[in-house]
């Protein structure tokens, strides 16, 4: 799988959204809020911003590489775990399966890439404060990037410039 420097950051930015969809800071914020996005940093956060990015495209890569190795161990592709996963979360499993087997598979190799997301979670958000971040300023800022055309042409830019090709 090649991405390009630029998707690095939205790609990160949907792996840590779902790895803190089971975590606390996701309890933290209220149901159905309209949340305002910040779009005003400081350079530095930028810089951090960046830095921790560029530096997680291969934490990532091995966290992809775990979960898609679970689904193969069980014998599962992904595209049938995703379906899966979205009928489940629609209510509806048993419109898709009325496998038992399937069904069995399917939740094993959920609790597995569950236990990888949580391990992964914590891993990021060490890797994060480690690099003079706070986890709370790194979402705020990943979800500036998704939500809003001027921090996302910024980091952008900015990732263009440390990585000319």
């Amino acid at each position: 799988m090649n991405y390009s420097k630029v998707s690095k950051v939205s790609l990160f930015s949907m792996l840590f959204s779902l790895c803190f969809a089971f975590g606390t800071l996701a309890q933290q914020l209220p149901q159905g809020a309209q949340q305002q996005v910040n779009d005003n940093f400081s350079d530095d956060e930028y810089e951090k911003f960046v830095a921790i990015n560029q530096t997680l495209a291969p934490m990532q890569a091995e966290v992809e590489a775990k979960m898609v190795g679970i689904l193969e161990e069980k014998g599962m592709e992904v595209p049938r775990f995703q379906a899966l996963m979205q009928a489940q979360r629609q209510g509806n499993i048993m419109d898709v399966t009325d496998d038992p087997d399937e069904i069995t598979i399917f939740n094993q190799a959920g609790q597995e890439i569950m236990k990888v997301q949580q391990e992964s979670q914590q891993e990021l958000q060490k890797h994060i404060t480690d690099s003079g971040m706070e986890i709370q300023k790194f979402q705020e800022m990943s979800i500036a990037y998704n939500q809003s055309p001027k921090v996302k042409e910024k980091v952008d830019e900015m990732m263009e410039e440390q990585n000319p090709e």
